[in-house]
């Protein structure tokens, strides 16, 4: 993701979108050339057009709302970054004047398979990068259209040449400048929620127009920082293992882990997955007569209205477990206690790790279309594949087992086997768990063992 710029030898820094975008139209009179302005908007269509084959939707059919609430929530569940039901009517149905937002295009690309909106924009540009360029030019007569036809390869000709050396130039400066880019962590305080953390990071020999620090998966904790300004202290407001990051250009420089940590079962509430402040309940209304699960009262007390849509989370993340993300045996049993005005209430059981996550949902046998499922790389959804063994009665307790030996995940729901798949990229050490759920969710047993049987976490509240 990003623009390339040339560097400072021989020329003045070149940002490689303004080149495109702030050229005089092409005329072949003139002997100068341009992208047209509506190319941009023409990319968003393509996008559009790659998200509904890949969806199996018809390219010239508008979708239903069924269709676009199902959509949203996939878009949300594998990006982590939320489209609001109108704004994805409204861009699907091109009623829109100017670009939509960087974000939002960034969920759309990442969703179809790119590292996001630069990325998918870099590449069609390469495919075509003059897609637009003859829409302006209207010769006069059929020798004028001879000239323009071959002023318009000279142009080609050009352009590839740009690219292919601008393509060539190192995104943000020397390789040894970003091998030298300074990045660590200090926490403020230990187990307690939410929890400071001092960054410390030098950027000072990177070239670059933008520089962002990212706290999470979650694009919304992005901020700006600048230069020679080595410190920034953010707030993290939920347990976990946290991935932050140094971005330039929108390029991902450094990664580091931040293990935020919680003394025992963490509980807390949020309107949506991208929400940045939840609402947190106490230890004593979440763990109570043998099961963990948060009470009536606790929802009274921080007033909260049950009625509205709210996600309900219950984690224990207290340190770096020892065990491996690869080879475990991972145990509980749950049911819904109370579920809101829902058709499709769900239960996603999570394993946090050092390097990625894993979940699965359960649901209604009825709803298994609109859950997904998580292993590392793998982003599975309900919609284009058959999760139907994940239906079951929710109000019923139910018995979940995920076992992982060298990288291949099996599941059993009541003691049968309804699902197994492999994954390539190692999990890292296992860093929480963690049940989310639409409704209130009770849990009754857990238990997490290596595969030599030695638990490492285990209650029965």
């Amino acid at each position: 993701m990003g623009w390339f710029f040339i560097g400072r030898r021989q020329y003045k820094k070149l940002n490689f979108k303004s080149y495109f975008y702030n050229q005089k139209p092409f005329n072949p009179c003139q002997n100068t050339f341009k992208m047209n302005p509506i190319e941009d908007k023409e990319l968003v269509q393509r996008c559009l057009l790659e998200l509904k084959k890949q969806m199996g939707y018809a390219e010239h059919i508008k979708l239903s709302q069924r269709d676009m609430e199902h959509l949203s929530e996939a878009i949300e569940a594998r990006t982590k970054i939320l489209i609001s039901l109108s704004t994805l009517k409204r861009i699907l149905n091109g009623q829109f004047d100017r670009l939509p937002q960087t974000s939002t295009l960034n969920a759309l690309t990442i969703f179809i398979g790119y590292t996001g909106w630069h990325d998918f924009k870099t590449r069609k540009l390469l495919e075509n990068p003059v897609s637009a360029l003859t829409d302006e030019i209207q010769p006069p007569s059929n020798q004028t259209n001879s000239r323009s036809k071959a002023w318009i390869g000279v142009g080609l000709v050009v352009l590839i040449i740009i690219i292919a050396f601008l393509l060539k130039t190192p995104l943000l400066g020397s390789q040894n400048a970003a091998d030298n880019i300074q990045f660590s962590a200090k926490q403020t305080s230990s187990q307690n929620i939410p929890n400071s953390v001092v960054f410390n990071y030098n950027i000072d020999k990177v070239e670059a127009d933008s520089f962002h620090f990212q706290q999470s998966w979650n694009e919304r904790t992005k901020i700006g920082i600048l230069k020679n300004s080595h410190t920034l202290t953010d707030i993290y407001y939920e347990p976990g293992y946290h991935k932050a990051k140094l971005i330039a250009n929108g390029k991902v420089l450094k990664e580091i882990g931040v293990n935020i940590t919680a003394k025992d079962w963490f509980c807390y509430s949020k309107a949506s997955f991208t929400e940045l402040r939840p609402q947190y309940f106490s230890k004593g209304n979440a763990i109570h007569d043998g099961v963990l699960g948060v009470t009536d009262e606790a929802i009274e007390d921080n007033n909260i209205d049950f009625q509205k849509d709210q996600i309900y989370f219950y984690t224990f993340c207290p340190k770096l477990m020892e065990v491996a993300g690869d080879n475990f045996s991972y145990k509980a049993r749950f049911r819904l206690r109370k579920i809101k005005n829902t058709l499709c209430p769900w239960i996603m059981t999570e394993v946090f790790c050092e390097n990625s996550f894993m979940y699965f949902t359960n649901t209604t046998p009825g709803c298994i279309g609109e859950i997904n499922a998580k292993i590392s790389e793998h982003e599975i959804r309900g919609k284009t594949t058959d999760l139907s063994p994940f239906g079951c009665d929710l109000m019923q307790w139910q018995d979940l087992e995920i076992r992982v030996i060298n990288k291949n995940v099996t599941i059993y729901l009541a003691h049968k086997k309804i699902f197994e798949k492999p994954y390539e990229q190692s999990l890292g050490l296992i860093a929480g768990i963690g049940f989310t759920s639409n409704g209130i969710c009770e849990v009754d047993k857990v238990s997490l063992e290596d595969l030599k049987g030695r638990v490492v976490y285990g209650s029965g509240f």
